[in-house]
């Protein structure tokens, strides 16, 4: 993420940061690099899900596109693409859990080849996805800020 000079795609369906990810996110934005980002609409674990929202409005005022793939699908796919160069795949999600508890695994492809089959791949979420913004992002209830704030609070625990 700090090396990234063009573009960083990312696509989780669950992404509870750590400061230090969100910190390179919000960085690489600023410096001008494209970051999008794709994640489920539907959520299959409420809590998760709500801890993950809480993290998108540093994010859409850092400037990074989110997108959420339409529901009722839940979109399980996990992987990023930096600079169309890089391709990152694997069982691991983008939460505190996934780096330092569980069994995870992931594939790193410096293979320009492999990035672009995965930037072919990102179309076709995009296309099945609504684009968030920050308007509409700062027009949600307050029962949900409320829910998002506190479920951040204990997502190193879930």
């Amino acid at each position: 993420m700090h090396l990234a000079k063009t573009d960083i795609v990312i696509v989780n369906p669950y992404f509870v940061p750590s400061e230090a990810l969100l910190e390179a996110i919000v960085s690489a934005a600023h410096r001008g690099v494209r970051v999008s980002m794709i994640n489920s609409e539907a959520m299959d674990q409420w809590m998760i899900g709500y801890a993950q929202r809480s993290y998108y409005g540093v994010l859409l005022e850092a400037g990074v596109e989110i997108y959420l793939y339409k529901a009722p699908t839940l979109l399980h796919s996990k992987y990023i693409v930096v600079d169309g160069e890089v391709a990152i795949v694997g069982s691991s999600n983008m939460d505190m859990r996934s780096f330092e508890l569980n069994s995870e695994l992931s594939l790193i492809s410096y293979d320009e080849a492999v990035a672009k089959q995965m930037t072919a791949i990102t179309a076709t979420y995009q296309a099945a996805s609504n684009r968030l913004t920050l308007d509409a992002w700062r027009q949600r209830p307050r029962y949900r800020r409320t829910l998002e704030n506190i479920t951040r609070l204990t997502s190193a625990i879930q």
